[in-house]
């Protein structure tokens, strides 16, 4: 199987969990504070090192000590950071807010510099799997020679989807995607696009593609925190397909991982081998 590369955020995540989240002018208190890495890129390119799979992350770091903090998660998880790129100025760092039912809200806390990060697009080959866990219209063109020379490429959903989007896969969630109409996006498009997958938490997953449209269901489970299950889902997702999976399988493992992810207090998702041991794909696969 060849390599993985993903282009995202790397964060050091504060959270705060509050018995809601507060209305414009008002207060809450928090009941626990935690600190913890994570950053969608983080998320997903270490889960996909749990798999065994050689695992590239394309991001910046600050110069600082959340940013030391986090190349050394980095390096324990054996993912290659090579190409995370030292900036000026603080490494992300977000505000994670979590209810009882384990939804948040997030705010970052300073500038975002991932536009500024280089695609090394001279490095990745065909047959590589390339996931952009952070949209950002300056890695379109790095997108178009990707695609050209047969690279898998997968991306979170754009603001605007076209059909002529130089992507394999869109995996978001059903807010990211609004209102538009997937299937005929899809439908109307060059061929490039094969799917766009829409994550809809506890009402399952539905994947258009140039066939139709098919949901699969979620598992049931007790959530402690959804931070992150996105992330696992797209790792488990791009892992069958790196394989050879097909679209069904490649969902079965999104969901089983992700289920397994919210059942965790945690940014980063549980390793690979407890979503393979444990008892929770989906009974329909």
């Amino acid at each position: 199987m060849n390599d993985f590369w993903v282009v995202g955020p790397i964060a050091w995540d504060r959270v705060l969990r509050v018995p809601r989240l507060p209305p414009s002018g008002g207060f809450v208190q928090a009941s626990e504070a935690s600190e913890r890495p994570g950053g969608s890129g983080a998320n997903a390119a270490i889960a996909l090192a749990s798999t065994g799979a050689n695992v590239h992350i394309v991001g910046y770091l600050g110069e600082d000590e959340p940013g030391a903090r986090l190349r050394a998660v980095l390096d324990a998880a054996a993912v290659d950071a090579g190409f995370v790129h030292a900036r000026d100025g603080h490494t992300s760092e977000v505000v994670i807010l979590v209810e009882p039912s384990g939804e948040r809200a997030m705010t970052g806390m300073w500038p975002d510099l991932l536009h500024t990060v280089p695609i090394p697009v001279a490095d990745i080959t065909a047959g590589d799997v390339v996931y952009f866990a952070g949209w950002r219209e300056e890695f379109l063109p790095a997108m178009t020679t990707l695609t050209a020379i047969g690279v898998i490429v997968a991306t979170v959903p754009p603001p605007l989807l076209a059909p002529a989007l130089p992507a394999t896969y869109v995996i978001g969630s059903e807010t990211q995607y609004g209102d538009q109409n997937l299937q005929e996006i899809i439908s109307t498009g060059d061929g490039t696009l094969r799917a766009l997958v829409v994550t809809r938490g506890p009402d399952g997953v539905v994947i258009h593609d140039r066939d139709g449209s098919t949901a699969y269901p979620a598992q049931p489970v007790a959530v402690v925190d959804t931070t992150g299950a996105g992330d696992a889902f797209a790792a488990g997702f791009l892992r069958q397909i790196a394989g050879g999976g097909a679209l069904e399988k490649a969902a079965a493992a999104g969901i089983a991982w992700a289920s397994v992810t919210v059942q965790s207090p945690a940014s980063i998702p549980p390793p690979w081998e407890v979503v393979r041991d444990g008892d929770v794909f989906p009974n329909w696969l």
